[in-house]
């Protein structure tokens, strides 16, 4: 062996497992994490991908929030390619629930009327009592009605505290009630 040689195996030897040029396994078995995690798709994949995202995003979230759209390309501007996928699903995720309090919220509408109408939440109250009031009656007659009267009340007030709640809950209230002295 010729005095290089020997030179470059003490030198390997001293520089210990960090300085290794060749790994002894058949793979760097020191750099599997960087194997393990390093990306499989390039960058403009990803880029192509996070567009397409957004376009799915804009989309659902619909025309009229525009304003809403420049603000998210806005924070996809300012984010690495690394994060834009994740920050465009989750806008995804934001626009799906943007539509779906839309349609609860137009589902609402009946209901926010009747609340807000002093005859129509009337109705929704006294109707089923009188409803069950002519079953009782037409099924055994006046003695029935007479004997199951708590049960006509218990379906009047669960009602009543139905529109109550109700009112609670959407904050709505029904116009004030006008007396005689106040119509003049």
């Amino acid at each position: 062996m010729s005095a290089a040689t020997l030179d470059q195996d003490s030198q390997r030897l001293s520089l210990g497992l960090a300085g290794r040029e060749e790994p002894t396994l058949p793979f760097p078995f020191f750099d599997i994490l960087d194997w393990f995690f390093s990306p499989a798709k390039p960058p403009r994949r990803k880029a192509r991908t996070a567009r397409r995202l957004f376009a799915v995003a804009g989309r659902i979230a619909g025309s009229s929030r525009t304003a809403l759209r420049s603000d998210w390309s806005a924070v996809l501007a300012e984010s690495p390619p690394n994060e834009a996928i994740r920050k465009t699903a989750g806008m995804v995720v934001a626009a799906l629930r943007l539509r779906v309090s839309d349609v609860a919220e137009a589902c609402w509408w009946p209901a926010d009327r009747v609340l807000a109408s002093r005859s129509l939440s009337n109705i929704v109250v006294f109707g089923p009592a009188v409803a069950v009031t002519w079953v009782l009656f037409r099924h055994s007659g006046g003695i029935w009605v007479l004997g199951n009267t708590e049960s006509i009340a218990v379906v009047a007030a669960a009602l009543r505290g139905l529109i109550v709640l109700g009112r609670w809950w959407r904050d709505v209230a029904p116009p004030e009630r006008q007396t005689p002295n106040r119509r003049s």
